[in-house]
């Protein structure tokens, strides 16, 4: 499978200035606020990728990650938003398996 750039070095600049800006704000935030900036990345990458990717990682990023809510639901009922993350987990299992084996899930 050929290989495509997916990032221009600007985009991963930003992407590389958001995740350490992060990580020296959450020494002053709450904890909770750690797992919401990391989706915050994954989102901003998502988009980056979108128009670059193959179409199977094309169908996988418009899917369940993209669904999950914003930051309010997580102090609003926290159980529900674990079971969200567990399924985008799910799929991010199931789309590296098809991708990395060419397509066929193992």
């Amino acid at each position: 499978m050929a290989s495509a750039m997916v990032l221009t070095e600007d985009e991963a600049l930003e992407l590389l200035a958001f995740l350490i800006t992060a990580a020296r704000t959450q020494l002053d935030e709450a904890a909770e606020y750690g797992p919401l900036r990391l989706l915050t990345a994954a989102a901003r990458l998502a988009d980056f990728m979108a128009e670059r990717a193959s179409a199977g990682t094309r169908d996988f990023l418009a899917g369940p990650f993209k669904t999950l809510p914003e930051a309010v639901l997580r102090s609003v009922d926290p159980s529900k938003y674990a079971v969200q993350l567990d399924a985008v987990c799910r799929a991010v299992a199931d789309h590296l398996v098809g991708h990395f084996s060419g397509g066929r899930a193992s």
